[in-house]
């Protein structure tokens, strides 16, 4: 039988345990004394509901543990004057015993009561579990406990004075605008695109890229003797690996083919955004930009990061949908040229949650006529006679 990881454990209950601290107190009064054999929790400390039957002598170590687990204080769960920790005066203590029922069970049903499941495994040290997982390359949170993040500098404020679409208009106006687009509608492009996973090399694999505005897309991977195609325009969006048949992609694949169209999303980006708002500006790269978020018609969630000053999209992250929670996928977008009038980036790194990194360098991009035939779906191959 396999056996489930710690770190797997952790991944499936990081959505589910939510803040998690035992609901009991350090200092509460007991009610028998402590030395007394055999006493249980309950019998020598009062408002004991969820760690009935355990020894009274496990009480402090207990606490002692759940404190390093979330990085906080007594208070966080208690009533903050230490002679009534026993009172129910928090919501966060109902919380917590709702978590210590939830792991007990999950222990019991799943590792036959041996206690594999922990509030450790999933805070790590934090009030708040990472239930998300992390791009390749990018530092969780750290934990450093409740009273470093309640010294921290305030967050920026939301900019006033400026709305989404004015960001958006900025944006496309620093690419060239739509006349620089009605000017060089069609763009080809030549380049290579290199896979890295940690601790295992991949090389460099060449890209043909066909691209007409305002949504249109061809993208052609060599792969040995069989190319992979992916591609997107008015009438399907589809991809088609090697030899195999062509295949239509799922709307959330379709909704981040788009999104990952170097060329054509300044063309297409109002559209495709929905609800769009301005955040707090955020560090990226030891810059600090203006941040959007939206989201499209089959992605929850869409963060565009913008240079203050040119008005250039720097990042782009988008959040797919799961069964157990969302996962980002990151694009830094770098050497940015002028091509017949419009800014287009060569290069551009794509960061997923897998452990994986693609970068796209392009060492040619040239203003092309490119027919819309091109970005049809091949036809089903004729069934043998």
């Amino acid at each position: 039988m396999k056996v489930i990881s710690r770190r797997s454990v952790g991944a499936l209950l990081a959505t589910a345990l939510g803040t998690f601290l035992v609901a009991v107190g350090l200092t509460q009064t007991p009610v028998a004394a402590q030395g007394a054999a055999d006493q249980k929790m309950e019998q020598a400390f009062k408002n004991i509901k969820s760690l009935n039957g355990q020894s009274a002598e496990l009480l402090l170590p207990t606490m002692v543990y759940f404190e390093a687990a979330l990085g906080v204080g007594c208070p966080y769960c208690h009533d903050n004057d230490a002679a009534k920790r026993e009172l129910d005066t928090k919501p966060t203590k109902q919380v917590a015993r709702r978590m210590i029922e939830m792991v007990n069970a999950v222990n019991k049903n799943t590792f036959g009561g041996a206690p594999r499941v922990t509030c450790f495994t999933c805070h790590s040290g934090r009030p708040e579990p990472i239930g998300m997982p992390n791009v390749i390359g990018q530092a969780l949170p750290p934990a450093l406990g409740e009273d470093y993040y309640d010294n921290l500098p305030a967050a920026p404020a939301v900019p006033t004075g400026m709305s989404a679409g004015q960001l958006l208009d900025k944006y496309i106006a620093a690419v060239g605008g739509e006349a620089a687009v009605q000017k060089a509608p069609s763009l080809m492009a030549a380049g290579t695109v290199t896979q890295r996973r940690i601790g295992r090399p991949f090389p460099a694999q060449q890209v043909e890229i066909s691209s007409k505005a305002p949504g249109m897309e061809l993208i052609v991977t060599k792969a040995g003797q069989a190319d992979n195609l992916v591609a997107y325009g008015p009438a399907a969006l589809w991809a088609k690996a090697g030899n195999g048949a062509a295949r239509n992609l799922r709307k959330a694949e379709g909704d981040a083919t788009r999104l990952e169209d170097a060329f054509n999303l300044p063309a297409q980006i109002k559209q495709l955004l929905m609800e769009p708002k301005v955040e707090r500006p955020e560090i990226v790269l030891g810059r600090e930009l203006y941040v959007v978020s939206g989201r499209t018609p089959n992605l929850p969630r869409v963060k565009l990061y913008f240079e203050k000053e040119s008005g250039m999209l720097r990042r782009l992250t988008y959040y797919t949908e799961s069964s157990f929670g969302q996962y980002p996928t990151q694009i830094d977008y770098t050497d940015v040229r002028d091509v017949s009038g419009r800014k287009v980036p060569f290069t551009w790194v794509i960061s997923q949650t897998r452990n994986r990194e693609f970068t796209w360098a392009m060492q040619n991009v040239r203003a092309a006529a490119v027919e819309d035939a091109k970005f049809a779906r091949p036809a089903a191959a004729a069934a043998s006679q």
